[in-house]
């Protein structure tokens, strides 16, 4: 059992050692470039040492990767590769060494020999980094997919949303497929589909239906990073508070693969991790486009909103919550609750109220009288509402807004000129609205520095755009 303790213990040497043989190597091909000009001739000298060196570490590197490749649960195809690339990239390194300590490196043999061993170092270091990190490790970065992206996607309409597929999914895709996916199952455990889920690893099921706290996933999740049971590991991207939430919500409600969010129970407390979901919300757990930018909360202090106008829009179904932690500053969202009657209940909320999503909520150019005196709003969505020009026009009062978000409204090209222009206004959402492509250009000089976005929108046929053809009969 010690020897079998020790041996484990070199096996897993390999992430460190094998950068060793990278560096030493690309130090040596760095010098072997150098060397071919008058000016660093010299340092072709240091080149034989330098492979040498890279030789012996890719050696040691080869060893306790194979002793790894023995203990540990690797995808075959994928480890198996990543081996002999290894190994043509040892004996092609090895062969350059030679070379170069017979005084010929820089003929057109070793010049070849060392394109060979970049482009196997290139090859080698993406399995590796395959094997670690996920099959996209370095197309990812490239085309930017790994990196940077929001957990889970942003959709549409959160509560159509299936919620394994567009929530639970992505989640596991991002914080566990790398260790137990289908190229690498460590400790027997596979997270990529339903059926591995159920199924469990080598110390039994990890997901209990119903029962979250009971489940070995989210005990694992909740343990400190520090601890060597935590999951992900230390290092690797972690999940939010908001997304534990998520995940620990759909097990409690039977870890379903196939309903909708809209046909599971929704506690209030991950009611506002759902509604971040959404593209459009404010709330967006991702970044890169306007409509995920969070608000600015103002620097000077406010009191707390009133208290009872917040506890009656709760009561009928509409989030209102502080935008950030020890803030009075506060976020309301209807979520499609029809609430024309609760508008007036903002007014008690002027001071405090920086985001405000009416989406869907069935208002009209009468709750723009009252939304137009919350002066500290930041971003109002009212997509899919019944604003028209007469209600665009009372928001010009709102000059701290940042996003207004007016798709699916009746809004008009005429009414938005007609509105005074707020100055710090980011982003302006106008696709599915009445405007029109001749209106485009003076609301881009009206708008200065804003982001209007037309959505793709189809231009109506004007008259200009019709083509006569006359035809002389007889």
């Amino acid at each position: 059992m010690y020897l079998l303790t020790i041996t484990d213990l070199i096996a897993h040497l390999h992430p460190a050692l094998v950068h060793l043989p990278i560096g030493i190597l690309l130090i040596a091909l760095i010098l072997q470039l150098l060397a071919t000009k008058e000016k660093f001739h010299s340092l072709g000298a240091a080149i034989p040492i330098v492979l040498l060196a890279g030789v012996l570490s890719a050696v040691l590197s080869c060893i306790t990767g194979f002793m790894l490749y023995r203990s540990s649960d690797y995808d075959k195809a994928l480890v198996s590769w990543h081996m002999w690339m290894a190994l043509a990239l040892t004996f092609m390194a090895f062969a350059l060494c030679a070379r170069s300590f017979s005084g010929r490196a820089f003929d057109r043999t070793g010049k070849w020999l060392g394109a060979g061993v970049l482009l196997l170092l290139t090859i080698t270091g993406h399995l590796g980094g395959s094997l670690t990190h996920g099959e996209d490790y370095l197309s990812g970065a490239l085309d930017g997919s790994s990196e940077g992206v929001s957990i889970v996607p942003l959709v549409a309409n959160v509560q159509e949303a299936a919620v394994y597929d567009s929530i639970v999914k992505p989640m596991l895709a991002v914080g566990c497929y790398s260790c137990h996916g289908s190229r690498k199952q460590k400790g027997g455990l596979r997270l990529d589909n339903p059926a591995a889920i159920a199924k469990g690893g080598k110390d039994g099921i990890v997901l209990v239906a119903g029962k979250a706290d009971s489940s070995e996933l989210i005990k694992r999740m909740l343990l400190p990073e520090s601890d060597d049971h935590h999951m992900p590991p230390k290092g690797h991207r972690q999940l939010s508070r908001g997304q534990m939430a998520l995940l620990s919500w759909w097990i409690d409600q039977g870890a379903d693969y196939t309903k909708r969010v809209k046909e599971l129970p929704q506690p209030e407390k991950v009611r506002p991790a759902l509604l971040g979901l959404q593209k459009g919300s404010g709330l967006g757990l991702g970044s890169g486009s306007p409509s995920d930018m969070p608000a600015v909360i103002p620097e000077e202090a406010v009191e707390p909103g009133d208290k009872k106008a917040i506890a009656g829009l709760r009561a009928a179904g509409v989030v209102a919550m502080p935008v950030a932690q020890n803030s009075n500053y506060l976020m309301v969202n209807f979520s499609g609750v029809r609430g024309a009657a609760l508008v007036p209940l903002l007014l008690s909320l002027r001071k405090q109220l920086v985001q405000l999503d009416l989406s869907g909520a069935g208002v009209g150019d009468s709750a723009m009288e009252v939304v137009k005196k919350c002066v500290a709003l930041r971003y109002v969505n009212l997509s899919n509402t019944g604003v028209t020009d007469r209600g665009v026009v009372m928001l010009g009062d709102l000059q701290e807004l940042r996003v207004l978000n007016l798709v699916g409204t009746r809004v008009t090209g005429e009414g938005l000129l007609s509105m005074l222009p707020p100055k710090h206004l980011h982003a302006l959402y106008l696709y599915h609205t009445r405007v029109e492509g001749r209106y485009w250009e003076k609301l881009k000089g009206l708008f200065k520095g804003a982001v209007l976005d037309s959505g793709g929108y189809v231009l109506p046929k004007l008259v200009t755009d019709t083509a006569v053809v006359r035809v002389k009969v007889g």
